[in-house]
């Protein structure tokens, strides 16, 4: 029986996919994970890297191939074909924390939530930089409801994230809405949904992922974002249609919070890092219209950080002075944030 699936998308991941592959291979759990690599149309040695795990592990390492539909189309094809209990996606250019699978599988085993959170680390592999991205609930391994939940959001919020949840497989694939294709950060779909639908969500004391930033090919680079800004608009769209699907709940109150945080992006975005100033509040101005059209409670929520972001628009300060704002211990202080150590 397999308890845990991982689903890795992959597409021209010949550098890092060996990485990933090997931190999940923990030889007394073979029998209990599968892992199924997804190559997305790759023109490297992708393919012939999971093909040979498989060769190595044929009962845990399996290999699908389909032409290129983008991340989400991988994600689409990984979750549909996933025959564990649970369900995990990693990056191909990130990896798993080798020494707490064994614990992962054995909590796993005796959980029954919808969704599992669980902390993950990101390196910075420009600075070097370490950060523990961790949940603080009142007590970890119990079954949160999401009226608890968003009664204490800064208390979970760091861990329902594309990295920090893993999706019981049958609860996924009954819910689950079919991720956009050919674009890029539909993960914050797959965070939202089919996450705001959950019975139960279980927090675990367990760090699991560890994700790999600072390269300037990723796409959460201020070039990338600047140039796939119509990426973040087609996928706020898209959320802000099934968040309409859903009934007034704490749910819903979760996913209109998904949604902000989206919105923020795509603010800082086109106010703090688009070269054209005068397009970038252009740009602003109309998705926060668009939002209070369709989801007016996300856009109440980003209100007073839009404000903020306009100001410093017009004032000429960008992407990187938000960054040293955020990171300053007084506005961590102001805003009840838990560090990251």
């Amino acid at each position: 029986m397999k308890v845990l699936s991982f689903i890795i998308p992959a597409y021209n991941s010949q550098a890092f996919l060996e990485k990933c592959l090997n931190s999940m291979l923990v030889p007394d759990l073979l029998d209990k994970l599968e892992i199924i690599v997804v190559d997305d149309g790759s023109t490297d040695a992708t393919a012939a890297i999971a093909g040979d795990f498989h060769a190595r592990y044929p009962d845990t390492v399996r290999l699908i191939r389909q032409e290129n539909k983008g991340h989400g189309g991988a994600l689409n094809t990984g979750c549909a074909a996933a025959r564990g209990t649970y369900l995990k996606v990693i990056d191909a250019d990130d990896w798993v924390l080798t020494e707490s699978l064994s614990r992962f599988v054995e909590l796993l085993e005796r959980c029954s939530s919808d969704v599992v959170l669980t902390h993950h680390h990101t390196i910075d592999i420009g600075t070097g930089e370490f950060k523990a991205w961790r949940s603080y609930p009142p007590e970890f391994g119990k079954a949160y409801g999401f009226d608890e939940i968003m009664a204490s959001w800064k208390s979970f919020d760091r861990s329902l994230t594309f990295h920090g949840i893993t999706y019981r497989t049958e609860f996924y694939r009954k819910h689950g809405i079919r991720l956009s294709e050919h674009v890029f950060y539909e993960d914050h779909e797959y965070a939202a949904y089919p996450c705001c639908l959950a019975r139960t969500v279980t927090p675990f004391d367990l760090f699991v992922y560890m994700y790999r930033i600072g390269d300037v090919n990723q796409s959460v680079s201020d070039a990338n974002r600047c140039r796939r800004i119509g990426h973040t608009a087609a996928v706020l769209d898209k959320m802000a249609a099934e968040y309409a699907r859903i009934p007034p709940s704490p749910g819903r109150d979760y996913a209109a919070m998904k949604i902000q945080g989206l919105l923020l992006s795509y603010l800082t975005t086109a106010l703090l890092a688009c070269p054209d100033r005068g397009e970038g509040r252009r740009l602003a101005r109309a998705r926060m219209e668009a939002c209070r059209q369709t989801v007016p409670q996300a856009a109440d929520l980003a209100k007073k950080q839009y404000l903020v972001f306009s100001a410093m628009n017009r004032l000429r300060l960008g992407s990187k002075t938000w960054e040293r704002i955020l990171r300053s211990r007084l506005y961590n202080r102001l805003r009840g944030n838990h560090s990251f150590t």
